[in-house]
């Protein structure tokens, strides 16, 4: 039987993919092209369709080829109205110049629509992946400026397989659209981690964006003067709020402040931090989170805890509160045998659980039966 073809739609995958220096890269995108890499493994032939970052039309990268497509870095979302109509031309060009038989969407959402009504026209398969909780409700979908919340919400009605993170997304999905979906948890390669024990600081890693509220961060590190900190931040279109995070994170003795470290270098702080703090609001399943557990590092999130993996499986704590996060993490940085429990439990989890090679399998035997 031969290949079938599979396209990626992810506008900001380019500069993993290319292994630029580039700072839009965010979980969803490692999501695509971790697991496109180990589909090629498979036989698959894989494409891209990535945003204009000012390189060739079409690329071969890794055995995968990259085709460009329009710009996605807009300020606002009215202005990602006013381009909509160029924009989709050229998206359709670049999906049709792929040729695929199955068409993977996993973010930016407000393509949903575009992508669907593409493949419903040329007869082709879409898959699309939720990327967070907000993606399964209607309210999330319906603030977004016409026509693109109507767009969006065809592609979910009209997708032909949704998948989701998480029980909690599946269960949203047949609650608000009467869709069913699939669970397919997100990969990590568990060979990129060399694990060490020398651990000196608490990590925050993320887009410095108000629902991940970084503010919450400082303040632990206010809190906690005994203890180093250190925030790697991937700055985010609201520029003030980025800037005002850093000036109040240079005014934190005990805190670190670094504005970008790219994907490939940011294991090594993983390897060295004694916890990983999460302060989000809202998320799917955080990327950062199967960073850690892979190099044995615990987790002490606020509010996230995706069908209670934390609780269940002790991979750190699950807060709900301010008040209670600062114990838990005095807690860890205090009690080494503790520490090593949890990191050792979480390292088995996600060998289990979430290895990459895994997940894969799971979608080549998805695509196979397609």
């Amino acid at each position: 039987m031969r290949n079938k073809r599979i396209c990626f739609v992810s506008p900001k995958a380019y500069p993993l993919l290319a292994e630029t220096k580039h700072q839009s890269v965010g979980g969803a995108e490692v999501q695509q092209v971790l697991i496109a890499k180990e589909l090629r493994r498979y036989g698959f032939d894989i494409s891209f369709v990535v945003g204009d970052y000012g390189q060739k039309a079409i690329e071969t990268i890794n055995n995968m080829r990259v085709i460009k497509s329009f710009k996605n870095f807009y300020s606002n979302r009215l202005y990602r109205v006013l381009r909509f109509i160029p924009d989709m031309i050229s998206l359709f060009q670049s999906l049709k110049t792929a040729d695929a038989e199955i068409y993977y969407l996993r973010c930016p959402i407000f393509l949903l629509g575009q992508v669907t009504l593409f493949c419903k026209i040329y007869k082709r398969k879409l898959i699309f992946s939720a990327t967070k909780d907000l993606d399964t409700q209607k309210d999330y979908i319906a603030s977004f400026l016409f026509p693109i919340n109507y767009l969006v919400l065809y592609g979910i009605i009209h997708a032909d397989i949704i998948v989701a993170q998480n029980k909690y997304q599946k269960e949203n999905f047949q609650k608000n659209f009467r869709r069913e979906s699939i669970v397919i948890k997100n990969g990590v390669s568990i060979s990129d981690f060399l694990i060490k024990r020398n651990r000196s600081f608490v990590l925050w890693v993320g887009r410095v964006i108000k629902w991940k509220r970084p503010e919450l961060f400082l303040d632990l590190a206010k809190g906690i003067k005994e203890a180093s900190f250190k925030i790697i931040s991937i700055p985010d279109r609201d520029k003030s709020y980025n800037e005002r995070i850093k000036q109040e994170a240079d005014k934190i003795p005990n805190l670190e402040y670094k504005k970008f470290v790219p994907y490939e270098e940011i294991i090594q702080y993983f390897n060295e931090a004694l916890l990983f703090v999460n302060t989000s609001s809202h998320e799917g399943f955080p990327n950062t989170f199967l960073q850690a557990w892979a190099n044995k590092t615990p987790v002490v999130s606020l509010e996230i805890d995706p069908d209670e993996v934390i609780c269940k499986n002790k991979l750190g704590f699950h807060s709900g509160t301010f008040e209670q996060m600062v114990k838990d993490v005095k807690l860890i940085i205090k009690n080494e045998n503790l520490r090593r429990e949890m990191g050792d439990n979480a390292r088995k989890y996600v060998e289990k659980e979430h290895n990459v090679k895994r997940i894969a399998q799971q979608y080549a035997e998805f695509f196979k039966n397609l």
